[in-house]
């Protein structure tokens, strides 16, 4: 996905191995959320926002609990690697 190529970079510097199922989750909170490109949120508290109104998008409440979970839990690392590049 080549609009998070840096994104893409970060978490295989990181050694996240499943790194391309990272890039998934992000489509998937785009498509939740119905917006088009998350990494043009300019702050990560705007971001923490997000995350905390995904669990409420029927989109997002209609899977299962396991992808619920990785979803979330996906969210939380592109918002660790936002916080990332900002210290920088």
């Amino acid at each position: 996905m080549e609009k998070y190529h840096n994104y893409e970079s970060w978490l295989k510097a990181n050694g996240y191995k499943t790194w391309s199922i990272y890039l998934s989750y992000m489509r998937q909170i785009e498509k939740d959320l119905a917006i088009i490109d998350l990494e043009k949120v300019p702050s990560t508290s705007y971001l923490r926002k997000l995350l905390a109104e995904l669990p409420t998008k029927n989109a997002f409440m209609s899977r299962g609990e396991s992808d619920k979970s990785n979803i979330l839990s996906g969210f939380k690392t592109y918002i660790e690697y936002r916080e990332s590049r900002k210290s920088k």
